[in-house]
């Protein structure tokens, strides 16, 4: 039986408003990185994103404009080299994983120095950090690269314990990329093709995205939902890993491609993307 052509008509609108729903789609992108490498937001709508390439750390507002930068390559206590995971969650500090002078370095909220720990204070051998996070409880949780586990470090002075070794089981960390925390519950770990939880004491949960993660970069996780970033997909899990989404290159409607996703932050109602040059921002229901 034939359709009238007002059904026809109907059904492929019907059809493209579907498609349109399925995808997420650039509003506006901001940033001039060299090889950018972490994005994080604090509290207040601020976006603060390392760039690996020029050694810098900069603060942007919500719509781009330059609020702050430190940075630049070398050893002094303003400078970095290799610059990796950032975190701004407490809205007071920004804590940034220097690596090649293995160290986190402690800012205020507009990027002056005010404490570093690292391979110079006995208590704490670092190893190369690649990412930090720090929890409303004073513990400072630092993914150690050279060494594949997590040191939890309290009072920004001593090491209370390290997880992710042999003794993690199925949890033992093997080549880790980042970590994200999800409120006083869980520390995730992200791996190249796997992400390991923990809880907060140390202790393995489970782990999950084996068989859908490949080369993964970046994690951020929101109130209910985590976000991982491959080189050119995102991928939305829930707490527990079940996977949510997926939004390959067809379902990502960008103003240019061709440059490698490198992180992700979650902001309320959107999200922002980090590549390897810019930051982009998506808005999400």
């Amino acid at each position: 039986m034939r359709l009238p052509l007002l059904c026809i008509l109907l059904l492929g609108l019907a059809a493209g408003v579907a498609r349109a729903q399925d995808l997420l789609v650039e509003e506006y992108r901001f940033g001039d990185f060299t090889s950018a490498h972490a994005i994080v937001m604090d509290q207040f709508g601020d976006v603060y994103v390392s760039d690996a390439g020029s050694s810098m750390l900069r603060k942007f507002s919500i719509k781009g404009a330059l609020l702050a930068e430190i940075g630049g390559h070398g050893w002094d206590v303003t400078q970095f080299d290799q610059l990796r995971g950032i975190d701004a969650s407490l809205g007071v500090a920004v804590y940034a994983a220097d690596r090649g002078n293995r160290r986190i370095v402690r800012l205020d909220r507009n990027l002056n120095v005010v404490a570093s720990l690292g391979t110079e204070d006995a208590a704490l051998d670092v190893g190369y950090p690649i990412d930090v996070a720090a929890s409303s409880f004073e513990t400072l949780f630092i993914l150690d690269g050279e060494n594949a586990r997590v040191l939890a470090v309290n009072g920004f002075s001593s090491v209370a314990r390290s997880f992710g070794g042999i003794e993690a089981g199925e949890g033992r960390l093997r080549n880790p990329v980042a970590l994200a925390q999800a409120g006083s519950e869980r520390l995730y770990v992200l791996e190249a093709e796997r992400v390991v939880v923990f809880d907060l004491f140390g202790s393995y949960r489970f782990q999950f995205g084996s068989g859908q993660l490949r080369d993964a970069r970046g994690i951020a996780v929101s109130d209910d939902r985590v976000a991982v970033v491959l080189p050119d997909a995102l991928l939305l899990y829930s707490h527990e890993g079940s996977l949510l989404a997926k939004f390959d290159t067809t379902r990502l409607a960008l103003a240019s491609a061709g440059q490698e996703f490198r992180d992700i932050a979650f902001g309320r109602d959107f999200l922002l993307i980090l590549t390897e040059r810019t930051c982009i921002l998506i808005p999400v229901n």
